[in-house]
């Protein structure tokens, strides 16, 4: 029976039991219309406190769902009307654990994806800067702990505040992040979402980084094959018939005793001088050619610090002589990276060489090499105090053919950058002018 027949047989019981006791006092039987008389207040007051338990019941149901504790249980044994109503509390409750439960799982999910992406993703409140949502890949990029507000970016990071704070809708914006080892190009847009009545601010943070090497590496690539194709091409015949004509010219001097002869002696001179830029050509034609190979690099399991020694005893005694100081300092005596190890000896070997003509002005010069693991990440390094790096050579300095050394063919940098791509690595610089310079070479997981 439902509730309301429960509530409506009692209230019938109690009227009929109180009209029976009216009637038997009018007919002279007090005894038996005091009995009715305590029935009928037995029942309304049965029939209240059933009414008041399951408004209490109501209530602090009600009071669980508005604080979402769902986990009590109500008992549903038994036909009364209370249980009934428990049953429907235990089908309510079960109802909002279920879409809780889905809730959740959908909320997982999303974060493991974001958190899987490589692009930092933050959303924050527009009016009160707290943060609603803030990815692995953005606290990762920039090397910050998750925080509530973003104003408290303001001091830890200004220029990543500014740039949050002056991003426009529907705009890409190119920027250089440099933290710990790594320097990434971000490439940042901006979105706004409103929920609950608030407007947010979505920017997403894409690392751009490996997709503009490899697009201005591919696009160098090219041209050097075609630029040593045709210098090759026509420089091999000239270089050829230059020399064939020196040797022409030296048979005539000594059949027709030329010897003394100013003209001649031009002419000697001007062939040589053909046959000497000639071959200079070939050989940097074919020293840039290394560029375009595709060297597939034998990996093996190399402990970099026992690397970095056995590079230090090489390059120590040339450096001592220049009054260059170098040094190897590591946390860990056991760093172990998958690499050709000959191919990235070439490479720190390149760095130092660079080092030392930064570091030749110094009073005090001095290269240091480390190695170490960041993040998981095994990596070298290679810093100098020397004269730093201006922000145009910057821009330049991986591009081949360019070099600020005198006699330097302007290939070491690209090649170097090439050999650490192979590993599946990436290339980091950090400078300050007038301070020094650090070459970091980061390589995947072990």
């Amino acid at each position: 029976m439902k509730f309301k027949a429960q509530f409506v047989v009692r209230l019938l019981l109690a009227v009929c039991s109180g009209g029976v006791t009216v009637f038997l006092f009018e007919n002279g039987k007090p005894t038996y219309a005091v009995i009715f008389l305590i029935f009928t207040l037995l029942l309304i007051l049965s029939t209240i406190q059933s009414i008041f338990k399951i408004f209490r019941d109501i209530d602090d149901f009600v009071e669980a769902v508005r604080y979402r504790d769902l986990t009590k249980r109500y008992p549903e044994t038994g036909g009364g009307a209370r249980n009934k109503f428990y049953r429907y509390f235990n089908i309510v409750s079960d109802t909002f654990l279920a879409m809780s439960h889905e809730k959740e799982v959908q909320h997982q999910y999303l974060k493991n994806i974001l958190d899987l992406v490589n692009t930092g993703i933050l959303a924050y409140d527009v009016e009160t800067c707290n943060t609603l949502w803030m990815n692995d890949s953005f606290k990762a990029m920039f090397q910050i702990p998750y925080v509530k507000n973003i104003n408290w970016l303001s001091k830890r990071n200004p220029k990543l505040y500014k740039e949050l704070k002056e991003m426009q809708l529907g705009e890409n914006l190119l920027t250089t992040v440099s933290t710990g080892h790594r320097t990434v190009k971000l490439l940042s847009n901006a979105g706004t979402f409103q929920a609950h009545g608030k407007t947010f601010m979505l920017i997403a943070f894409h690392n751009i980084s490996a997709t503009l090497e490899e697009v201005e590496s591919g696009a160098w690539k090219g041209l050097l094959n075609v630029m040593t194709h045709e210098i090759m091409n026509s420089i091999a015949p000239v270089a050829s018939l230059a020399d064939t004509m020196k040797k022409r010219m030296e048979l005539m001097k000594e059949e027709m005793n030329l010897t003394g002869s100013p003209d001649f002696e031009d002419m000697e001179s001007a062939l040589e001088t053909i046959c000497r830029r000639s071959e200079g050509l070939l050989r940097f034609a074919d020293t840039y050619r290394n560029l375009s190979k595709n060297i597939i690099p034998e990996l093996h399991p190399v402990n970099l610090p026992e690397m970095l020694k056995s590079i230090y005893h090489l390059m120590q005694p040339s450096l001592e002589r220049k009054g260059i100081r170098l040094e190897i300092q590591t946390s860990l005596s056991a760093v172990t990276a998958r690499i050709d190890r000959n191919l990235i000896e070439q490479v720190v070997i390149n760095f130092i060489t660079n080092a030392t003509y930064a570091v030749k002005d110094k009073e005090t010069p001095q290269i240091i090499l480390y190695s170490g693991v960041a993040d998981e990440t095994p990596f070298l390094t290679v810093a100098d105090n020397g004269c730093g790096i201006s922000p145009e050579v910057q821009k330049n300095m991986f591009i081949p053919f360019f070099s600020t050394k005198k006699n330097g063919t302007g290939i070491g940098l690209s090649l170097s950058r090439e050999i650490v791509k192979m590993h599946s690595g990436s290339l980091q610089v950090q400078t300050k002018e007038g301070e020094g310079s650090a070459f970091t070479v980061l390589f995947p997981k072990s």
